[in-house]
């Protein structure tokens, strides 16, 4: 029941109420606290995953230094009436999970909840000790990579060959293809390392003004709302290492600190003069093509060599279907274990549907996919009325010569109203690899309009969960 254990510190009756019901309806089991004290008394008593609180609450910044401050720190969501970005980017710097403004939607509230979760479940979920030479009976499993294609085999060449070496790595490939299993593999592979922590960083997903405070940290006093030293990501890391996901978003004043840090492995806090030292091994991550942004002075020259020391191409998985069974399998044992469900087979009309399908979402696609058929399935076999229409439909608006018989193209969403409205997006999405802001500008919405129509479609990606 840990993952169910919800708290919810908000002084206002009506919201304490709504949210108390909302939770329950889902399955959460909740308790609530009037005060600053009895949070601490609940929390003393038992491990809560999320804590539903007010930053406007008197004694807000007051939990959230002493939720920060803990071994397994609760994931913390501000259900606020205050929508402005500067009170937004306080609360997230001050350690908040999540921010959301009154009034929310249930569906959006839960989500974030699932979220936090999942996120507070992986931080503390024990690193096991692993080894390049470990993997199952059938030689199918590498080190928590799955697939015997000739491109996998040569990514774990690879990794056996640097594991122990300091080399900077760059990981390319389309979003969903695993990069991030890579860099956790070759984090486990390093032996001096891995008994340190992995610690990630996503470029593209926080503002700006967060970004260079989450990498290096902070003294306390250097802007508003920093109440304490907070140490950064690279800190958190010493001695292991980090994973900066999106790395092509990173801003170029920030590029230049993080050239310095490659080079000479040493930087400052935000507000302070004092020079950090750290050993880190450093895994960049892109989806984008580097090269391109150089040329166009999106991304620094310099940098771009540092980060290119180890350059490993993760293909997609439209270029590997032969690892395709391997994976399903996988899968299949992994959420049969999770869901408590006992899956004996899957059809070999299944098996062909899913080979005959593009894969635009590339493994993690997958995976949501065979999720979704393992907790849907009511025999023990997984047959194709377990899949989602859109694979079935898939070959229609995805293969190469059918787009013009089937789906006409667009320029925007407003236009393409006459057509499927969810298969209209799934199309685009293919069309810029399941890049969400490219997406948006191609269909003529904003990004949240896009990721709140791809959650009314159940078309959302595992992180987004």
């Amino acid at each position: 029941m840990e993952d169910k254990r919800i708290l919810i510190a908000h002084s206002d009756r009506l919201t304490q109420r709504s949210l108390y019901e909302l939770l329950c309806r889902h399955e959460y089991v909740v308790d609530i606290a009037n005060s600053f004290e009895e949070v601490l008394s609940f929390m003393q008593e038992n491990g809560y995953p999320v804590i539903l609180t007010d930053i406007s609450e008197a004694y807000s910044t007051q939990l959230l230094k002493e939720i920060q401050q803990r071994p397994n720190p609760s994931r913390v969501i501000i259900l606020t009436s205050l929508g402005n970005a500067e009170s937004a980017v306080s609360s997230i710097k001050m350690g908040a999970f999540d921010y959301l403004v009154r009034p929310v939607e249930d569906e959006k509230i839960i989500f974030a909840i699932e979220n936090a979760v999942s996120h507070y479940l992986e931080s503390n979920e024990p690193q096991k000790d692993f080894s390049l030479k470990k993997h199952s009976k059938k030689e199918d499993v590498y080190n928590g990579l799955v697939g015997q294609s000739r491109s996998m085999k040569d990514i774990y060449s690879i990794l056996e060959r640097i594991s122990n070496s300091k080399a900077t790595v760059l990981l390319r490939g389309e979003s969903g293809t695993g990069k991030r299993v890579i860099a956790h593999a070759l984090h486990m592979a390093d032996k001096r390392r891995r008994a340190k922590p992995i610690v990630e960083m996503s470029c593209g997903a926080l503002p700006r003004e967060i970004i260079e405070s989450e990498l290096f940290g902070h003294t306390k006093g250097a802007f508003t709302g920093a109440i304490s030293d907070r140490k950064g990501r690279f800190e958190m890391a010493n001695g292991g290492t980090i994973l900066l996901d999106d790395i092509d978003s990173l801003a170029l004043d920030l590029q230049v600190k993080l050239l310095r840090v490659l080079q000479h492995k040493e930087f400052e806090r935000v507000g302070d003069n004092k020079t950090i030292k750290v050993d880190v091994r450093i895994i960049a991550s892109t989806n984008q093509d580097i090269e391109k942004l150089v040329k166009e002075k999106k991304f620094r020259e310099d940098l771009y060599y540092r980060l290119n020391v180890i350059s490993i191409n993760v293909p997609p998985l439209r270029e590997r279907l032969e690892d395709l069974p391997l994976l399903v399998e996988y899968f299949i044992n992994v959420y049969s274990k999770e869901n408590h469900k006992k899956i004996q087979d899957i059809t070999s009309e299944t098996i062909s549907v899913l080979t005959h399908h593009k894969w635009p979402g590339n493994i993690r696609e997958l995976e949501n996919i065979i999720e979704r058929a393992v907790i849907l399935d009511t025999d023990g076999i997984i047959d194709k009325d377990d899949l989602p229409e859109i694979i079935l439909e898939g070959n229609l608006f995805i293969s190469a010569g059918l787009e013009n018989k089937v789906i006409k193209a667009f320029s925007s969403l407003k236009h393409a109203m006459q057509e499927p409205e969810k298969v209209h997006i799934l199309r685009v999405l293919s069309e810029v690899g399941w890049n969400k802001k490219k997406a948006a500008t191609k269909l003529g919405v904003n990004r949240t309009t896009l990721y709140n129509k791809m959650r009314k479609y159940n078309i959302l990606t595992g992180s987004e969960k």
